[in-house]
């Protein structure tokens, strides 16, 4: 079998999306990641935008589903890669992985009102909106948007995750818009398929998580976490 891609080639002239790999070494990471997800390079505004998704994506506290994956596999007596690998497998539709679908529904023709109503209707969870911590307001999710603003690349999807959030509020509760939901929003506007909203969560947070299985091995193995029985005694 053999495979063909449009990404990178290896030896002596290797090249990623067509750049040189010695080029490709004297980018900022960020702007490498860029270049091999969406296949060109970013604008300067647009790098400065990503850097500050990344940078803010990076970790959020020790309690979060994929820190308490990473860190219990760890404590169980696995390697770095099985660790690691558990905490990114916990990235699901309510941690990190609202990215996608928020940008799929950014991204389709329905309006912010029908939007609501559609799920409204089918008793699912909007992603994007809403937040274990905070009620009022994210600051990661506030952040990303002020220097969307500062850059002036606010665009249609910026205004339709608010909008979405209004009609959520005028039609049944008001919800905090989430990190998920300021990313779904400013990576539509600059053009990224929804497909990769998951994986770009899973770049920026990988660091944090491979720094919490490093310090759990430090710690004396297999934690065991409190629990209760609440079934029947025979």
């Amino acid at each position: 079998m053999e495979w063909s891609t449009e990404i990178s080639s290896s030896g002596k002239d290797a090249v990623i999306r067509g750049e040189k790999l010695e080029n490709i070494s004297e980018m900022d990471f960020a702007d490498a990641i860029w270049l091999i997800l969406k296949g060109e390079k970013p604008s300067e505004k647009e790098s400065e935008l990503f850097k500050t998704i990344l940078s803010i994506s990076i970790d959020h506290g020790v309690g979060n589903p994929s820190t308490v994956s990473a860190r219990t596999v760890q404590s169980g007596g696995n390697g770095m890669n099985t660790s690691v690998a558990a905490g990114i497998s916990a990235l699901g539709d309510s941690h990190g992985g609202a990215i996608e679908e928020a940008m799929e529904i950014l991204q389709s023709e329905n309006s912010a009102e029908e939007i609501v109503e559609n799920y409204l209707e089918s008793g699912k969870r909007l992603p994007g909106l809403g937040h274990k911590v905070y009620s009022e307001e994210d600051p990661r999710a506030s952040r990303i948007l002020e220097k969307t603003e500062e850059l002036g690349l606010t665009g249609g999807a910026v205004k339709k995750m608010k909008n979405i959030k209004e009609a959520l509020a005028q039609q049944k509760v008001e919800l905090v818009l989430n990190v998920d939901g300021a990313i779904a929003a400013v990576m539509t506007d600059l053009d990224w398929d929804y497909k990769l909203g998951k994986g770009i969560f899973i770049i920026a947070r990988t660091p944090g998580i491979v720094a919490h299985v490093h310090e759990e091995m430090s710690e004396k193995p297999f934690r065991r976490q409190k629990g209760s029985y609440k079934g029947e005694k025979q």
